[in-house]
């Protein structure tokens, strides 16, 4: 051995910062994983944890891997809403586990090792299971049938867990809401379901010494049930929606991950039967500077996901499907092999209830605003232009336009519309309150509704018009011969319940504002965009609502200008956003709306006018 000679002198690149990170393109990092013991697409596997858990799921699904569906949809179930009724996010329909607490409490009730609770949360005389509270937006009849449907959980796990070579459980949370009784509760009462209350429920933060017990007790508990069994330990790189641990989010967030990372880390060390994935560092590394969070930075893109994933399948020597094209005008969208195209970008997050929180004392202080924002994303928009500019108001995106286009709601006498999405009731609620100030029949035209409900072109024209329009539509050698009849009969048959609604809050008085979506190439016909839109709008003006056809001003001055362009990444499609001008779009939009309205915003306090 030389003087020289030392244990760094042989070491891999990767094992130096120069040469493993510094030197190259950040999106050529490689964490040099490798699995403790080999994972084929012959490995049965099945995935939990939160909402970053999701992606595993549904990328072990598209690649092939077997991916075990322990409790699948009923048959008679719609596919496109299989998701929010919990079927087809993970192996089992437990809804998302944050916390190592939560997932030890399903291991022993599903191993009969622990005493079941028999809680359950009522509302609007409907039973809703604490558990899993977005389990179902309708909830059970019964608390006996909400129990009953638990068993069959319950009974689903016990079989996966028999069955299974692989559980992969993406941890993502160290704060919880615990009943005093015991159990531990996956979200806070009262921000989905049931009513809070300081005397039963009480906040916990877990260290890293509970979550290593919690973990190596369930994993101990797997174990007996199947000896064979392996763990995969990630944790989520999505920071806190909400604390509530009195610390600044950021510091909760950098308290939770540390821990979680930690006592991850430390399991794969001690035990033979658990190994880590280095998902949370491929996203959070300094190195890689943000670059795969959404502008909320908080979301991780598609891209991001897609880069994470293919270090994980070149590890286990698997080699990533390369995306398909989609055939998107007709009857289901579906990949060039013909299978059909799964949805994706609709993560199942509870914890993402708690941002519709962050800005309730500014809709309800005494100076109300006097605008509501009431659609799909577009409002979204909105609401961050409105946000920057310091003006007041209620709502925002109520509702994704995947599910205002597919009649996720009610009309309701009391509420205007009952939401049934799980988190669009909350919204819906929140903004309600300055509906219920306006007297039904009393003319207010000082409170506008900006809305664009009934538009949801990118998917009622690149979807269900495929499958209505199929029935008159008739396709000759020049394409698809569309009349303003056809839009008309389409019209009348998918949005029946939108113009109920427009007609109801114009009869409660407001100023309605309606306005159609960017001008934007969606995967169909632009010009059969704004045709439709141009009918659409005609419809709208005839209930006694102001019209505003975005597709006809962008015209006017001139087309959709360089700084109209989105930078965003859909989540959809890792693609350059296409349903979305940008901000600078929203903002032009904004003063154009108030001057031809003649709205006068109020302004918090803060912004002044």
């Amino acid at each position: 051995m030389s003087d020289h000679s030392h244990p760094y002198t042989n070491l891999p690149k990767y094992a130096f910062w120069k040469t493993a990170v510094a030197d190259l393109d950040p999106r050529q990092i490689d964490l040099a994983w490798k699995p403790k013991s080999p994972i084929t697409r012959a490995t049965t596997i099945i995935t939990v944890g939160s909402c970053f858990a999701q992606h595993i799921s549904r990328s072990l699904k598209e690649n092939g891997f077997n991916w075990l569906d322990s409790e699948p949809a009923p048959a008679a179930l719609p596919p496109e809403i299989h998701a929010t009724h919990g079927y087809g996010v993970f192996s089992f329909r437990t809804g998302n586990i944050y916390t190592a607490a939560l997932l030890k409490q399903w291991v022993m009730w599903a191993a009969g090792k622990a005493e079941q609770s028999t809680e359950s949360f009522l509302n609007d005389g409907r039973f809703f299971d604490p558990f899993r509270p977005s389990l179902t937006v309708e909830g059970f009849s019964s608390a006996e049938a909400m129990l009953a449907a638990k068993q069959v959980t319950l009974a689903a796990m016990l079989e996966a867990f028999r069955r299974a070579d692989l559980f992969i459980f993406t941890l993502g949370l160290t704060e919880a809401w615990l009943n005093k009784d015991g159990p531990v509760y996956p979200m806070c009462p009262g921000t989905i379901r049931g009513r809070f209350s300081a005397a039963h429920h009480a906040f916990h933060n877990y260290n890293e010494r509970d979550v290593v017990r919690d973990l190596a007790e369930t994993f101990d508990e797997l174990r007996r049930i199947n000896p064979s069994l392996r763990f995969l330990l990630t944790v989520s790189p999505v920071p806190l929606t909400a604390t509530a641990s009195g610390q600044h989010v950021l510091t909760a967030t950098t308290y939770s991950k540390s821990v979680l990372r930690s006592a991850a880390g430390h399991l794969a060390q001690i035990r033979e039967d658990v190994d880590y994935f280095p998902s949370y560092e491929l996203i959070t590394a300094s190195a890689l500077k943000g670059q795969f969070y959404e502008q909320n930075m908080r979301s991780v893109s598609s891209e991001g996901v897609a880069f994470v994933m293919r270090q994980f399948l070149g590890a286990i020597g698997a080699v990533a499907t390369p995306a398909t094209p989609e055939i998107s005008f007709g009857a289901k969208a579906v990949n060039s092999n013909g299978t059909e195209k799964a949805e994706s970008g609709t993560d199942i997050c509870d914890d993402i209830i708690l941002e519709t929180w962050a800005n309730k004392a500014v809709d309800h202080s005494e100076d109300s605003p006097n605008i509501l924002l009431l659609g799909d994303s577009q409002m979204g928009m909105f609401a961050k232009v409105f946000d920057e500019q310091g003006i007041r108001y209620a709502g925002g995106a109520i509702m994704h336009g995947s599910d205002w286009h597919t009649n996720q709601f009610i009309l309701d006498d009391d509420l205007v519309f009952n939401a049934l999405p799980k988190h669009a009731k909350t919204r819906w609620d929140d903004a309600f309150s300055i509906v219920q100030s306006r007297p039904i029949g009393s003319k207010r035209s000082d409170l506008f509704v900006i809305t664009d409900i009934g538009a949801h072109s990118g998917a009622a024209l690149t979807k269900e018009y495929g499958i209505y329009g199929s029935q008159f539509v008739k396709r000759g050698p020049d394409g698809y011969s569309i009349t303003a009849d056809d839009i008309l009969s389409y019209l009348n048959f998918t949005r029946v319940r939108h113009f109920a609604l427009l007609k109801t809050l114009v009869k409660a008085g407001f100023h309605i504002v309606w306005v159609s979506d960017p001008p934007l190439y969606k995967g169909h016909n632009l010009e059969l965009q704004l045709f439709m839109e141009r009918i659409l709008g005609n419809g709208i003006a005839s209930i006694g609502a102001s019209v505003f056809l975005s597709g006809e001003w962008v015209e006017g001055i001139g087309g959709f200008r360089s700084e109209f362009i989105s930078s965003d990444i859909d989540p959809l499609t890792g693609e350059p956003d296409k349903h979305h001008g940008s901000l600078e779009y929203y903002r032009q939009l904004t003063k154009k709306l108030f001057n031809r309205f003649s709205i006068t915003p109020r302004y918090r306090e803060a912004v002044g006018t």
